[in-house]
Formats: C-alpha cells, structure tokens, sequence
C-alpha cells in the first residue's frame, strides 16, 4: 500500500511540476539589441540607458510574460517582445497623460503588426488593464514611475493641467500585484529625487524621492530583493529638471527589483 501511495504521488508531481524557463543569456541578451528589426534610433539611446544589464537584471526568458507600463513609445516594449518570443506576451501601458506624448512613437513602432506579441493598453488608466491574475513574469516602469505624480506642466510660462489629481497608486499597485505570478518581479527605474522632496517634484523636475517608491511598495505588499547601481551618476544636479540640456540622458537613476511578500 505505501508503495502504491508513494508511485501515485511521483506520478501526480510529474503532471503538476512546471520547470521555468531559463534567463536569457548575455548572448542571447546581445542578439536582442543586435536584431536587423530594431530600429537604427533605439540603438542610439544603448550607451545612455544600459539595456543589456537592464535586461539581465530582469530575468527575462523566453514565453515570459511582461508589463510595460507607461510605455510611452515602446522602447523597452520592443526589446521585451524580441526577448520573450512567439512564445511569450508584451503588454504596453499608456494612460491618458502620457499618450499625448507617445501615441505617435508606439503607433508607429507597432504599425502592421510589427511585434506581433504586444498588447497595446493605449489611452488606459493601470486600473482598467485586463490581464488574467497571476499571469505575470515581470511588470516593469522605467522612467515613468514618478508621472503617477505628474499632473501639470508649464509651457510658455503657463500652467497646463494634465489630471486632476495624481493616480490613485494604491490602487494601480493592488492591480499591478494581482497580475503577478507569485514568483513574478516588479522592476522600477527612475530618476533620483532629493529625500524629502516629496510629490510635486515629478511636475518640476520630472524626478522622484526613492524612499517614496519603496514605502508606496512596501505599503502595497511587495518587498525589495534587489538593488542596481550601474546608473547612478554622483555627479547629478538633483536640482535640474531630467530634461536639462547639461545632465538629460545622464541623470542619476535608481534601479529596484520587488516581489511580492
């Protein structure tokens, strides 16, 4: 009888054990960024942004599943579809804020079916997204995360309101963790803000306080497990605006992996 029990339990393990597939390596990471599809102009942005390592600090694999979110013209929703395959799944998330400055850049990148494994999630709150629960591989933002805070610009000296208020984050991250696989990552790369800087700066200097995005992460039940610094830059004016001529490209970032508790 127990060896009855014992073979029904390695039979039934072998129906239910799911082997993940491995991370992409640095060859096959360097093929991603070499590919003949990629356009010319991405290829210029590499020195600045680092994609190489950003990719291998995700993890990504082949039939993964990804997030983009704030998407804006698809750069990094490009790579990931080149990255994770036929096999695997993009979504690109832009709200309504931020396709007013991306839609042409996406539309374009995708037109006739380029990246025939994106989604597009076009003139969307994180709110509304529809993504099957514990689907996830990787939910990714990268530069973005602070324009949940961005809810005006100046131009020509006047005020331009963009929302009404700032993005109910709670929310967008209760989302966000609902579509993760339990042994998914939420990868978080921005622009480094002066502690205590609070939320107005991503209207002023498009940056963001990082003890603000691991207390909102950590409220929202996620727990770093990992740190990257080969893009900071000491040498970051924190008080310029990301877009100023003499740092734009080369602003100090911070780079987090959360996963959930």
């Amino acid at each position: 009888m127990k060896r009855l029990l014992l073979l029904s339990f390695i039979t039934l393990a072998s129906h239910t054990l799911v082997f993940a597939e491995p991370a992409l390596t640095q060859q096959q990471i360097q093929a991603v960024l070499a590919h003949q599809d990629r356009p010319e102009e991405d290829n210029k942005r590499d020195q600045a942004r680092r994609p190489a390592k950003v990719l291998a600090f995700t993890d990504v694999a082949a039939g993964y599943h990804v997030l983009d979110l704030f998407a804006g013209g698809g750069w990094y929703t490009e790579l990931f579809s080149k990255a994770v395959g036929q096999s695997g799944k993009v979504y690109a998330q832009n709200d309504e804020v931020i396709w007013r400055f991306a839609e042409k850049g996406i539309t374009e990148r995708t037109k006739n079916n380029r990246l025939s494994n994106v989604v597009r999630f076009d003139n969307m709150p994180i709110v509304e997204m529809s993504i099957p629960d514990e689907s996830l591989d990787i939910a990714f933002v990268a530069l973005n995360y602070h324009d949940m805070f961005f809810t005006h610009s100046t131009q020509d000296g006047k005020k331009v309101q963009l929302r009404d208020d700032i993005v109910d984050y709670k929310s967008a991250l209760a989302i966000i963790k609902q579509a993760l696989k339990d042994d998914g990552v939420f990868i978080i790369i921005d622009h480094v803000a002066r502690g205590g800087s609070g939320y107005d700066i991503a209207n002023t200097l498009h940056r963001i306080d990082p003890n603000i995005v691991k207390f909102q992460l950590q409220e929202a039940g996620f727990k770093l497990i990992e740190e990257a610094f080969y893009l900071t830059n000491p040498q970051d004016d924190l008080d310029q605006s990301v877009f100023s001529p003499k740092i734009r490209g080369n602003t100090d970032r911070f780079i987090y992996k959360f996963a959930k508790q």
